[in-house]
């Protein structure tokens, strides 16, 4: 069981260190929205200052509050998955798919491809498989703050809940064969090393996911609608959240698609009175969360790691950023989508965060023992891909929505 272990006299400072970080992310949020940037940009610089800038936060302060990060994934998670309707989704079901599992493997096969200039066949595959994954926490914040409604906004959200999963199996699959050839061990591949143990992962968020929402819907259909509706309704949203993210962690399941899961569940087995308290709880709940998860993502980059990446995690960056507006465009073509989703879907794609982060120290606890080089490149990468992607993704999503004029809410 993982448990965080924090002096009995040091959860002062933790609260306390809470609570900064809650105020200035909120201070630079609206600094941002005044020079018309996204507020979660605000957020970022925020951390950044609180961390490797001023060092206000030190690295085992950051690792006591991962609990919070691992919290507002699982809240942004479940989010995505309240989303994901299956009214909504009958008619776009199968051009969902398509386009996901399109510009997942195409960023992958073009930062593989790229990277193969400038490094070895190991690292360009791990970090092509990492490539795949979109951070869905800036976009639905976007989302949400601005109301934003049309094509767009409708492909891009089961888009970016399918993304993880997809992401994950590619991951798996990739991450197997590049320890393998970086050990020069062939032998050490097996089914299960590289197709059984991603599809367990997804297998057990599925069962977990399904069972707690299953759980979750049934209990949010006894709720009346009252005065204490709005309150037990989040009662309800917060113990879902906190079960499935506990118990996929406890047992290697996803920390991101259990919750999502859960979410799309409770979803579909509620009606739409229900459906309308809920959304409008999460969106009242949720930005004191988003201020805390975005200003510690700022926090725990580092400006350092972008001396050491050089031509390869330049590369890496240009790569993806190719991957995603030509997954994105060729994935869109293929479906015959609306072409305000064609031109736009790409810039949406782009934010980077968690996610690939949890991939990149997946990667490298898997890498340490056989190549540690590899392994703190892979990392390095990954985080200095993450400092320039987590600043300029949430821009171009907010363009992204502004030109394709989804924007419901203007600034």
């Amino acid at each position: 069981m993982l448990l965080i272990s924090v002096p009995t006299d040091s959860y002062a400072m933790l609260i306390l260190n809470v609570g900064v970080v809650l105020l200035l992310g909120l201070i630079f949020g609206r600094l941002a929205e005044k020079i018309h940037l996204p507020d979660i940009t605000g957020y970022l610089v925020a951390g950044l200052l609180l961390g490797p800038i001023s060092g206000f936060l030190t690295t085992t302060e950051l690792s006591h509050m991962s609990i919070i990060s691992n919290l507002a994934l699982g809240f942004i998670a479940f989010q995505v998955g309240n989303e994901l309707w299956l009214g909504k989704l009958k008619k776009s079901g199968k051009r969902i798919v398509i386009i996901t599992t399109i510009q997942a493997l195409f960023t992958t096969l073009v930062v593989s491809l790229m990277l193969l200039l400038v490094t070895d066949p190991s690292t360009a595959m791990i970090l092509g498989a990492i490539a795949a994954a979109t951070a869905p926490a800036p976009i639905m914040m976007l989302i949400n703050k601005y109301r934003t409604k049309g094509p767009l906004t409708s492909t891009i959200v089961p888009i970016v809940g399918l993304d993880d999963a997809v992401g994950v199996i590619v991951f798996g699959v990739l991450l197997s064969l590049g320890v393998a050839l970086a050990g020069q061990n062939a032998s050490s591949l097996t089914v299960l090393n590289v197709i059984g143990e991603p599809l367990m992962e997804i297998g057990l968020s599925i069962v977990f996911g399904s069972v707690i929402g299953v759980i979750a819907g049934v209990a949010t259909r006894t709720i009346t609608k009252n005065q204490e509706a709005q309150v037990k309704q989040l009662d309800l949203i917060i113990i879902t959240v906190f079960i499935t993210v506990g118990i996929a962690m406890l047992f290697d399941a996803s920390p991101i698609l259990t919750p999502m899961i859960a979410g799309a569940f409770v979803t579909n087995l509620i009606n739409k009175d229900s459906y309308i308290l809920e959304e409008e709880t999460i969106r009242f709940f949720i930005p004191p969360i988003m201020i805390l998860f975005f200003t510690l993502s700022g926090a725990q980059l580092s400006f350092s790691v972008l001396a050491t990446i050089g031509v390869i995690g330049v590369v890496y960056i240009i790569g993806r950023t190719i991957g995603k507006f030509g997954g994105s465009y060729i994935g869109s073509t293929v479906v015959a989508t609306e072409p305000t989703v064609k031109k736009y879907l790409g810039f949406a794609m782009l934010p980077q965060s968690g996610v690939a982060i949890g991939l990149s120290m997946a990667a490298y606890h898997a890498l340490i023992d056989v190549n540690p080089d590899m392994a703190a490149s892979i990392q390095n990468i990954t985080l200095a891909s993450v400092l320039v992607f987590a600043l300029t993704g949430p821009i171009l999503v907010r363009m992204a929505f502004k030109q394709a004029n989804e924007m419901t809410i203007e600034e």
